[in-house]
């Protein structure tokens, strides 16, 4: 039976710093209340980091999905995407750049059903922050330049860009 006594966890005047646990011993290699947090800590980072790790790969895979769900809505109201590309701006906000063909992007009507179901799309996603950008292609764009703003992931590719 464990004794719950201000004696019971440290004796903090012992010069070595060492555990007095009463009607516990310490098993193996005698450890320092120092080298004791300093591990628990690492421990504690190491779950931290691994609980962040999953939690950032389920916020991706939220924008991915909604980002291919507005593609797919798309397609179905006959707006044509040239290209889709996915930054994150922090632990649980993304961005996705569009890039619809040029007779879509400056045809007004398909122009505003495509940001109506963007918007649609994001509203339903209580998860993460997902904000959609539209732009039209041309000749005249290059994807190093959206790649260095950030947009590392495009629709479709099996690279990082």
């Amino acid at each position: 039976m464990i004794r719950f006594t201000e004696k019971y966890l440290l004796t903090m005047g012992n010069p070595k710093n060492h555990l007095n646990l009463l009607d516990f011993g310490i098993i193996g290699e005698q450890l320092s209340i120092t080298e004791l947090l300093h591990s628990s800590c690492l421990r504690g980072k190491e779950d931290c980091r691994n609980g962040i790790e999953t939690d950032f790969k389920k916020d991706l895979q939220s924008a991915v999905y909604s980002s291919s769900l507005l593609k797919s809505k798309l397609s179905e109201i006959k707006v044509d995407i040239f290209d889709m590309y996915l930054k994150f701006v922090d632990f649980n906000t993304f961005k996705c750049l569009v890039v619809l063909n040029e007779d879509d992007f400056y045809n007004k009507e398909k122009r505003w059903k495509s940001y109506k179901l963007a918007e649609h799309i994001n509203g339903t996603n209580s998860r993460i922050d997902l904000t959609f950008s539209f732009m039209s292609n041309s000749e005249n764009l290059i994807v190093d330049n959206i790649a260095s703003d950030g947009f590392i992931f495009k629709y479709g590719s099996t690279e990082i860009v």
